[in-house]
């Protein structure tokens, strides 16, 4: 009887563990919001919101192929959830971020600071982190919202991936998630950087399902650059070589495709980057921060233009050579035009600086300044591993 009774007894304290449905959301109940965008109106924020239509995402007989797969609200307001809330007009169901892919961000509103305006993405507990986060350039973020993709039929879905994929084995993009854009507006030797998207071809067309019936779609989106922040303001772009490098510096380079010049010859080798690693050495010459950056690479062989013999005694030694030659140029050349024409420290020297030198940095007054005159020694180490299954070009070979 008694071990009935604790039996019972610890059931019921389970039960009391146990947290029920109490915030659940139906799903007919609910608006999925997979894209945000961003603007500025004055001194009023414009947000964006594109949500799924669920009657086209679910295939279902007699549904209309012309309809959109997703649907966007604009409003105005004082600050990001006023105008979020005002949509509750237009919106005919309750708004749910627990699905949002990206945050579109005009360059009107990184200009004029950006901590403002995503304040409320890292306060709503029904948001998760993982959503990125771009800036629209030459272009409204409500814009780059309404560019409909024939690939996919969620565009917010689409720049999601796009970007994810561009960021794997380009190398010229960044992914920057609510995590690590917090994380990098907080440091104060390190400073923000965002992936720019842009409209290419007819904006006025992107909008429309007639877009998704071309093999060479009328509107197109595109990543361009990265733009660089200041604590929380906009600064300048980064174009795709700056972009590089500094992917690489951060140890952010997955892979990637480059070329150098036939050595001795017309043409160029491609090569494809299959593994990077970089490694920041903060020093202290004379009171004053050195930096030594090096780079291990690890790369194959793509494609050669060129008359030569990879088989040839002194040809791998040369490749690698030429290998190390450009890559460090491209990032030392990098490095010193963000120090002469941006200012503001993206690679995170400074960061690495405070964590070795805890006391040199305190007394440091103002890092950007620092970082404007410091010195950066770039050590590239390429490894050439596979060279393809032929040893000579295949129009040497044809001409031979």
């Amino acid at each position: 009887m008694k071990q009935r009774l604790l039996a019972s007894f610890f059931l019921l304290s389970l039960m009391c563990l146990l947290s029920g449905c109490w915030s659940r959301h139906e799903l007919n109940d609910i608006s999925i919001v997979v894209g945000l965008g961003i603007d500025k109106m004055g001194e009023r924020y414009k947000v964006t919101i594109q949500t799924v239509n669920p009657s086209q995402v679910s295939a279902k007989k007699g549904t209309s192929t012309n309809a959109s797969a997703v649907v966007t609200y604009e409003e105005t307001g004082t600050t990001v959830p006023e105008a979020l809330s005002r949509m509750s007009v237009k919106a005919p169901r309750f708004l749910h971020f627990s699905h949002l892919r990206m945050v579109i961000i005009s360059e009107d509103v990184a200009h004029q600071g950006i901590s403002k305006a995503i304040d409320y993405l890292s306060r709503n507990l029904d948001m998760r982190t993982d959503f990125y986060f771009v800036v629209a350039r030459q272009a409204k973020a409500s814009e780059v919202l309404k560019v409909i993709s024939s690939m996919d039929p969620i565009p917010a879905n689409n720049m999601y991936t796009k970007l994810e994929t561009s960021d794997k084995y380009w190398s010229a993009t960044g992914s920057m998630n609510l995590n690590y854009l917090l994380q990098a507006l907080g440091a104060k030797g390190k400073s923000a950087s965002m992936t720019g998207i842009e409209i290419i071809g007819n904006k006025k067309m992107g909008d429309q399902t007639a877009n998704t019936q071309f093999v060479e779609p009328l509107a197109l989106l595109k990543y361009a650059g990265m733009a660089a922040f200041k604590r929380d303001r906009f600064v300048g772009w980064l174009d795709e070589s700056d972009t590089k490098a500094l992917n690489y510096v951060q140890n952010s380079v997955y892979q990637t495709t480059g070329f150098i010049p036939c050595p001795g010859s017309k043409g160029n080798i491609t090569m494809q980057v299959i593994r990077s690693n970089a490694v920041m050495h903060p020093h202290l010459v004379n009171e004053n921060p050195e930096f030594d950056v090096n780079v291990r690479i690890e790369q194959d062989i793509a494609d050669i233009e060129c008359k030569m013999d990879i088989s040839k005694v002194g040809i791998v030694a040369d490749i690698k050579k030429l290998s190390d030659q450009k890559l460090e140029g491209l990032i030392s050349e990098s490095i010193d035009k963000i120090q002469q024409t941006i200012g503001t420290d993206i690679y995170g020297f400074g960061d690495a600086f405070h964590r070795k030198y805890p006391k040199a940095w305190h007394q440091i007054k103002d890092w950007d300044e620092v970082f404007k005159t410091i010195k950066v020694h770039v050590h590239v180490d390429t490894n050439l591993r596979r060279v393809g299954t032929i040893l000579q070009s295949v129009d040497q070979i044809t001409r031979e």
